[in-house]
C-alpha cells in the first residue's frame, strides 16, 4: 500500500455522554462531534479519550468525509491487484527482527484480546522495543485466540500458535537462538500493555512527532506524526501467509471488489454489548450511505454495499430498509450463521469453525480497506486497524 496516502473514511461514532477527562483535547473533541475533522485525527481523538462508558446517545453521530476522485478509485484497484499478486511483502519486507546488539534484552510482548486489539497493542509494543533497541518476540500463554487455550496451561503455553498459524512472522519465533539464550539466561522482560498505552506519546497519536530510525525499522520521513509512522509500519509488520493471501484475494475478486467502486459498512455487535455501548441501528447506517451514495455512484447506478459484520442479522435489515440497493457480505456463504462475536466462544471453536470464522473476517478487512467510502464504528479495533490498512 502506498506511503501517506488515504481516502474517505466515515465514522459512526456513539460519543459518551459522561464527564471525560478530555484535557486538551476538549477542544479537538467538539470538532469531532461537528464533523471537521479528517480521518487520521477523528482516530486519533477516539483513542486519545479514554472514558469508562455508561452511556451512549446515536444522535451525536457525524459523518466525517475526505472526497476523492478517479485517482483515488485507481489507487484503491492497484493497492489491491498488488496485494494480490504478493509485491506487498517486496514494497514493505518484514521488520529486521533479528538486529538488536548482543547481550540486549529481550522484550515479551503479551498477546490479549480480539485479533485487532492484539495485533494493534504488537503494534505499539514493536515501535517501543526497536526504539530501545531491543528485540521482542509475542507471547500467547493466555490468549483466548490461541487453541491451546482451550486446554488450559502447556508447558511453554503456546500451542497452535495464532500469530504463526496465520500471518509472516511478527517478531522473533520462540525456537530463535536470540530469544532461547535471552530465555535460559533470564535477560528478558514481559511489557504489559499500559507500558505503550498510558502515554499519548507511547500510543503515537498525532499529537507527536518522531524521527524513528532503528537498526530492526527505520520510517523514511523525517519527523514523522505518530500514526503515519504506525500505518506505515503495520504494513512492514502485518502479512498474511500466501495461503490466507490467496483465498482473501479470491473471495475479493468473487465479490466483485476490484470491479467497481462501493460503500463498505462495518457493523460490530456481539460482545460488545458487555461494554455497555448502544449500538446504532441500521437506520443509522442507511442514512449515512445515503449521504455518500452520490460521491460514488453515477446518476441510476444501484449503489453496491459491502457488509462487513459479526452479526449476519444486521445484513436482512439492511437489505429490508433498501431492498432497491445491492448488499454483498461474506455472512451469504457462511456455513454457519455468525450472530455476533464473542471471544469467549473462540476457544470452544474446532478447526473447521476457526478456520470459516477468520478467513472471512480477513476478506472483510480487505474489503474495508479498499472501499472507497468506510462507514465504520469508533468502538471497535476492527474500525481502527481497517483505517490503518487503507492506502
Amino acid at each position: 500500500m502506498g506511503r501517506g496516502f488515504y481516502v474517505a473514511l466515515v465514522v459512526v461514532a456513539t460519543i459518551a455522554l459522561v464527564t471525560l477527562n478530555l484535557g486538551s483535547n476538549k477542544d479537538r473533541f467538539h470538532r469531532v462531534l461537528r464533523g471537521v475533522l479528517t480521518a487520521p485525527e477523528v482516530l486519533d481523538v477516539l483513542e486519545s479519550i479514554t472514558p469508562k462508558p455508561t452511556q451512549f446517545d446515536t444522535r451525536q453521530v457525524r459523518a466525517i468525509v475526505k472526497l476523492g476522485n478517479n485517482k483515488i478509485s485507481k489507487r484503491l484497484s492497484d493497492t489491491a491487484h498488488s496485494f494480490c499478486d504478493g509485491n506487498d511483502l517486496v514494497e514493505y519486507p518484514l521488520p529486521k527482527y533479528d538486529a538488536c546488539p548482543p547481550n540486549s534484552t529481550l522484550n515479551v510482548i503479551p498477546f490479549f484480546g480480539g485479533m485487532t486489539n492484539a495485533l494493534k497493542f504488537v503494534v505499539l509494543g514493536a515501535l517501543m522495543s526497536f526504539e530501545e533497541n531491543r528485540c521482542f518476540t509475542i507471547s500467547e500463554k493466555d490468549a483466548h485466540l490461541n487453541p491451546g487455550h482451550r486446554f488450559g496451561k502447556t508447558k511453554n503455553g503456546e500451542m497452535g500458535n495464532f500469530v504463526d498459524h496465520f500471518f509472516e512472522g511478527i517478531g522473533l519465533p520462540h525456537d530463535h537462538p536470540i530469544v532461547k539464550e535471552r530465555m535460559a539466561s533470564g535477560n528478558y522482560v514481559v511489557r504489559e500493555w499500559r507500558q505503550y498505552w498510558d502515554s499519548l506519546e507511547r500510543r503515537r497519536t498525532s499529537l507527536h512527532n518522531f524521527n524513528y530510525n532503528t537498526s530492526m525499522y527505520s520510517h523514511p520521513a523525517a519527523n514523522v506524526d505518530g500514526v503515519t509512522l504506525k500505518r506505515d509500519f503495520i504494513r512492514h509488520m502485518w502479512h498474511l501467509l500466501p495461503s490466507y493471501r490467496d483465498s482473501t484475494c479470491q473471495a475479493l475478486k468473487d465479490q466483485g471488489i476490484f470491479d467497481t467502486d462501493y460503500i463498505a459498512l462495518s457493523v460490530r455487535r456481539g460482545d460488545k454489548t458487555a461494554e455497555h455501548f448502544a449500538f446504532p441501528t441500521m437506520r443509522v447506517y442507511i442514512r449515512e450511505a445515503e449521504n455518500l451514495v452520490r460521491h460514488v455512484f453515477k446518476d441510476g447506478e444501484i449503489p453496491k454495499i459491502f457488509v462487513a459484520t459479526d452479526d449476519c442479522k444486521t445484513l436482512h435489515e439492511l437489505r429490508r430498509l433498501r431492498p432497491q440497493w445491492t448488499f454483498i457480505s461474506q455472512c451469504d456463504l457462511l456455513a454457519e450463521i455468525q450472530t455476533g462475536y464473542d471471544i469467549k466462544k473462540i476457544p470452544k471453536m474446532n478447526g473447521k469453525q476457526r478456520e470459516e470464522h477468520f478467513r472471512k473476517f480477513f476478506v472483510e478487512l480487505y474489503a474495508l480497506a479498499f472501499s472507497k467510502l468506510y462507514i465504520g464504528v469508533a468502538y471497535t479495533n476492527v474500525a481502527w486497524w481497517a483505517f490503518m490498512m487503507r492506502p
